[in-house]
């Protein structure tokens, strides 16, 4: 149902060039639960351009601070003090 998080985004870059946005909304956004943050940089994007609103916006942020949340762990957080290059999580 939801599908792989790389997936989802390329579906949302296809409905982009196909001009549907709000499709290409709905498959960032599913992405995004996945914590794909190009697909929050898209969305970000549609909504400086005027194609997606504030609420779409916030709830594209809204998601991705949640799958942080989720990925948080003692360990990681030893690990990015350690390592400058590791100090922010990116799941690409």
């Amino acid at each position: 149902m939801r599908g792989e998080a790389q997936a989802r985004h390329n579906l949302g870059l296809a409905e982009e060039r196909a001009g549907n946005v709000g499709r290409a909304v709905k498959h960032f956004m599913i992405a995004l639960r996945d914590g794909k943050s190009d697909s929050l940089k898209e969305i970000k994007k549609y909504y400086s351009h005027g194609h997606a609103t504030k609420e779409v916006y916030t709830q594209a942020l809204r998601l991705y601070q949640e799958y942080l949340g989720e990925i948080k762990s003692q360990q990681r957080d030893e690990a990015a003090a350690a390592h400058d290059e590791c100090k922010y999580y990116e799941t690409g």
